[in-house]
């Protein structure tokens, strides 16, 4: 009887407990996140280069494109290699191999002018092209950029390739703090250095002999330097301080065309 009465109590007490579960767990607690106090710090200012920007690469006609333009001046222009994705001249309507030959109303000669000329603007300001395209003259109006930071500008590699007195090609270098100049007669290489306060000058001939090797002042002069190359070196130094400093090389402007006063005629 006693097992009986046992066993019956074991039963109700596990009916009880299905009947009545233990209560769930607590759900983990969401931290709450107030809102922020005092002034919203502004956003990190946008820094901006400053420098004026076309975004084409250019290169100086050949042959082949400057005898389909016999109106195009000898030794003027350049072609339009490639277009930068979003540039102005890309906004504009500028095309690949398009000849551009004149900067408002600047007949463009060397790359070393063309960044002169840009450098006479800034960036938002509009400025005139005159192009060939096909054969036939067009006229472009394009709103000039700002060159985009970490992007390629002209100045970082070669600056100018100009015209040098005697003819020849002159070539800046801004990575090697270096410039060159070389024609039929030889080759000159002329390096500043780092405080500015001296140049290390070599001259070669065209058979790459040593002509001269030396130091040279801040006019660009020494003894021993060839006459027929002074005044090619006096230039390579105002060029290169140019690059180096950053300073604005001026246009030469058109010389005034004189007219000579009519002779007195006998009455």
């Amino acid at each position: 009887m006693k097992s009986i009465v046992r066993n019956l109590f074991l039963l109700a007490s596990a009916c009880a407990a299905l009947a009545d579960p233990a209560p769930p767990a607590p759900a983990p607690t969401v931290p709450t996140i107030l809102p922020q106090t005092g002034p919203i710090p502004p956003p990190p200012a946008i820094q901006k280069s400053g420098i004026p920007w076309l975004g084409f690469d250019l290169s100086k006609p050949d042959e082949t494109t400057t005898a389909q333009l016999p109106s195009l001046p000898k030794g003027i222009g350049f072609v339009v290699k490639s277009i930068d994705t979003d540039s102005p001249a890309a906004t504009s309507g500028i095309q690949p191999l398009d000849v551009i030959w004149k900067f408002g109303d600047q007949l463009l000669v060397n790359e070393g002018q063309l960044i002169t000329l840009l450098r006479l603007h800034k960036p938002g300001e509009t400025v005139k092209l005159s192009l060939f395209r096909a054969g036939k003259h067009v006229e472009s109006e394009l709103i000039l950029g700002e060159l985009p930071l970490g992007r390629r500008h002209p100045q970082n590699e070669l600056i100018d390739a100009a015209i040098m007195p005697g003819g020849g090609a002159r070539m800046i270098n801004l990575a090697n703090r270096t410039a060159t100049f070389s024609n039929d007669e030889g080759r000159a290489v002329l390096r500043r250095s780092e405080d500015g306060k001296s140049y290390e000058l070599t001259i070669h001939d065209p058979e790459d002999k040593l002509v001269f090797e030396g130091n040279v002042d801040e006019h660009g002069d020494a003894e021993g330097i060839p006459t027929e190359w002074r005044r090619r070196v006096c230039a390579l130094r105002r060029g290169l301080d140019h690059a180096l400093e950053g300073r604005m090389v001026p246009v030469r402007q058109p010389r005034p065309r004189v007219v000579p006063a009519p002779l007195p005629t006998d009455k």
